[in-house]
This record gives structure tokens, C-alpha cells and sequence, in this order.
């Protein structure tokens, strides 16, 4: 028990500056990633051919251990806290709220590790040169586009959910300084919404909490992830703060979470 937890102290506190070339290459295609593997998930695969489920779990775990190894030291803590945390989240939002349902319904076991994946894709996306460059016409239209993406929600289809959902998206980006990294969260985000929604991999309900309007899928789904992410900060900060994790060989310099 000893030797595994020093083994898992290294692995989280492995220094590196990852990889530039390599964290360009899996935040794009990680939006073909989505497609293959919420495919192989999907009823219509599973009643033509056979249940991928399994062999989705092991190339989506794969995947995200092989991200891993591009990321610098921040990233590769904040992928690997954000998998409990996201599980977590899972059985709150799917289980006791019951706002969605999954194929078979009960969590796939690689979902925690899509949502990390999701996450790191919207973060390496963000420190590209080329978003670097266009970050303040970008912001502009991110506002544009989501602004008009809730309120259209909302009128044209009555989903209320994602009305609520893009008020409190658009406060917590308000706290966040507007970085367009929850923007591009948000789009690797609808695309997985739309996709895992379209193979019927999950489904919302109808009403969110049993009275609250939505769609299939909600355009606010958004905001969980921009909410999650003030979770898993203030995670980490706690870590920092109570030396959990923290090397045995080196002292780490203390971070701003």
C-alpha cells in the first residue's frame, strides 16, 4: 500500500513542460476522437454489430493517459483530480437529480475520463499561437454566439433549463475575467452534447427537477463544466493548502489555483 501510494505521489507530481506540438495535435483531434468514440457507444452500433461499451471504456482510457504525457505539470493535475470529481458530479446530475439517463442506465465507466479529456482538449486549444492571437476578436464573438445560442433556447424552443444555465454561465465567466479557455470548453462541450445525444448514448428528460422545461439536449449543459471547473479549483487549492499530494523529493513552488 506504501509503495503504490509513493507510486501514485510521483505519477500526480510528475515535472514537465509536456509537449507543444502534441497538445496541438489532441486539441483538434479530439473532435474526431468525440465522434469514434460516442460511435462505438451508440444503440445503433450496439444493435448492428455488438455492445462497444467495453471497448470504448479501454480506448477512451488510453487516450487520456497518452494526452496526459503532452500536458505541462498544471494540466496533468488538474485531467487527473478532475476524474474523481467528475464521477462524482455524475452521480449527482444523473443519478440523485436525475436530469439525463445513459444507455443501459448506469454511468459508463469511461465517462469521468471523457470529461477530463473534454476539458484538457478546451485548455491546450486556449494556448495555441493561433487562439493566442485572435483571443480578443474571439471573445467578441463567443459572446455573440452564446448569447444568442441560450436566448434562442430558450425562445424558440422553450428551454428554459438553458436559460437559467446561460445566465449562470455567462456570471461565472463575468468572475473568470471572460477567458475565452471556458469558451472553448464550452464549444469541444456542445459538440459532445449533440453527438452523444444524436447515437443515443444518454438522453435528457424532459423537465429538469420534474418542473423545469429543456431539450435533448440543453445548450446550458455548458455551465457545468465552467461550474466544475470553480469546484475543482477550489480542490486544488485545499490540496495546496493541506499538503495532500504533495512531493516526497522536492518542494513544489506554491501555485495560484
Amino acid at each position: 500500500m506504501v509503495a503504490m501510494l509513493k507510486a501514485l505521489n510521483k505519477y500526480y507530481n510528475k515535472p514537465t513542460d509536456g509537449n507543444a506540438a502534441g497538445r496541438s495535435f489532441f486539441s483538434l483531434f479530439s473532435i474526431i476522437f468525440i465522434f469514434i468514440f460516442l460511435g462505438l457507444d451508440s444503440q445503433l452500433f450496439a444493435d448492428t454489430y455488438f455492445d462497444g461499451r467495453n471497448l470504448v471504456t479501454l480506448i477512451v482510457i488510453i487516450y487520456f493517459f497518452t494526452m496526459l504525457q503532452t500536458a505541462d505539470s498544471r494540466l496533468r493535475r488538474l485531467m487527473l483530480i478532475m476524474v474523481p470529481l467528475s464521477y462524482i458530479g455524475e452521480i449527482i446530475f444523473c443519478n440523485i437529480l436525475d436530469m439525463y439517463d445513459y444507455r443501459e442506465n448506469r454511468i459508463p465507466l469511461y465517462v469521468p475520463f471523457g470529461h477530463a479529456i473534454l476539458y484538457g482538449s478546451g485548455y491546450m486549444f486556449a494556448f495555441t499561437k493561433w487562439a493566442n492571437k485572435h483571443d480578443a476578436i474571439m471573445k467578441k464573438i463567443f459572446l455573440l454566439f452564446f448569447g444568442a445560442l441560450f436566448i434562442g433556447a430558450g425562445l424558440i424552443f422553450f428551454d428554459i433549463l438553458s436559460l437559467i444555465l446561460g445566465i449562470l454561465f455567462f456570471r461565472a465567466l463575468r468572475r473568470k475575467k471572460w477567458l475565452t479557455l471556458y469558451y472553448y470548453v464550452a464549444i469541444y462541450v456542445l459538440i459532445v452534447e449533440f453527438t452523444g445525444t444524436y447515437f443515443s448514448v444518454w438522453a435528457w428528460d424532459a423537465y429538469t427537477l420534474g418542473f423545469i422545461p429543456t431539450v435533448n439536449p440543453p445548450v446550458g449543459a455548458v455551465f457545468l463544466y465552467i461550474g466544475g471547473d470553480a469546484v475543482l479549483l477550489r480542490v486544488m487549492r485545499f490540496m495546496q493548502k493541506k499538503n495532500i499530494l504533495q512531493p516526497i523529493d522536492y518542494s513544489r513552488p506554491a501555485e495560484t489555483w
